[in-house]
Order: C-alpha cells, then sequence, then structure tokens
C-alpha cells in the first residue's frame, strides 16, 4: 500500500514538472475581447513578433477562451502582461484606477484621439505615492493597428495598451510600437 502511495506523489509529482511548457517569454501580448480569439490568430501574433524582436527577446501571445471580468482583474493584479488587449469601457475603467501606462510620450496623441481619456496616475513619492487624474493617451484603438489589422484580430471597439504593472515597460513600449508599424 505504501509503496502506491510513493508512486503516486512521484507520478503527480512528474506531472506538474513535466506542464510547466519550458521558459517564460519576456513579454506576454494578452488578448481578452467579448469574442474568441482563435488559437490559429494568436500563434500568427506571436510568431510575427518573435521574428520581429529574434535574437533581443521573447513575445508570447495568448488570448482568453471567453470574457470574465473577474478574470481581467487577476490578470491585472499578476502584472504579468506586458501588453493587453480589451473592449473599450475595460480599458476606461482601468484608465481611472491608474491601471495603465501613459503613452503621450511614445505616440501621437492626435492620430489615436480615440485612445485618449480620463484617467488616473499614481507617481512614487518620498511616503507613498502622488495620485494625478487627467487626460492622457492610455490606448491604442485595434482598428489603427496594422498588425492586427493583416492577422484579423478585429473586433469593434478594442483597444491596445500597456498595464501600469507590465514586467518591462521599455519593452512592452517597443512591442506596441511593432504592433503599430505600417505593414
Amino acid at each position: 500500500m505504501r509503496k502506491w502511495g510513493f508512486m503516486g506523489v512521484l507520478l503527480t509529482m512528474l506531472i506538474l514538472v513535466s506542464g510547466c511548457g519550458g521558459p517564460k517569454a519576456d513579454i506576454t501580448v494578452f488578448m481578452m475581447p467579448k469574442s474568441t480569439v482563435p488559437t490559429e490568430m494568436t500563434q500568427a501574433l506571436k510568431e510575427e513578433l518573435n521574428k520581429k524582436f529574434e535574437g533581443k527577446f521573447t513575445v508570447d501571445a495568448v488570448a482568453s477562451p471567453m470574457y470574465n471580468l473577474q478574470k481581467l482583474i487577476v490578470e491585472y493584479a499578476a502584472g504579468d502582461n506586458g501588453i493587453v488587449i480589451l473592449p473599450e469601457d475595460d480599458v476606461k475603467t482601468m484608465a481611472m484606477q491608474g491601471g495603465h501606462v501613459v503613452l503621450d510620450n511614445y505616440f501621437d496623441k492626435e492620430k489615436y484621439a480615440a485612445g485618449v481619456m480620463d484617467g488616473v496616475v499614481y507617481e512614487k513619492a518620498e511616503k507613498g505615492y502622488n495620485e494625478y487624474k487627467g487626460t492622457h493617451l492610455y490606448a491604442l484603438p485595434a482598428e489603427q493597428v496594422p498588425l492586427l489589422k493583416k492577422l484579423g484580430i478585429q473586433e469593434p471597439g478594442l483597444f491596445v495598451t500597456i498595464p501600469s504593472r507590465t514586467p518591462n515597460e521599455d519593452l512592452s513600449v517597443q512591442v506596441l510600437k511593432a504592433l503599430a508599424e505600417e505593414q
């Protein structure tokens, strides 16, 4: 009886270790539109971005199989994603909670006017954080992002943004610029 208990633990550990999937990408693009994004599209996006940044860093692209607000909150709290692609309402809600990197210094606010919205920015201060409310470019409309168009990732009202808890803001900006490059 004890022999099978040990074997069961060993088998469970083996399954867990083998399910890890290898090294984690440097930046992850996470999508949660209201509709489903086929695996072929996320795979194509991953391949395009990895080709672009080959030898520099790696990119993964994943999509939630269904829209779920609780999952979205967990994704923001975890801070694992460098880019998120979401419906407009979610982007606006998260902007008001300090959830996005301000893109004013990286992109033309006039060109991406639909992504200019009210939001909150938190800046580290001597004691805690200072909160600033204002209107900034927080997201790019997906319909204006050439690489997403090319791959057919187009749902009305989707926006592409960088979460404030991105693992690496510089790499996230590079990926967002690559998405926005004319094809």
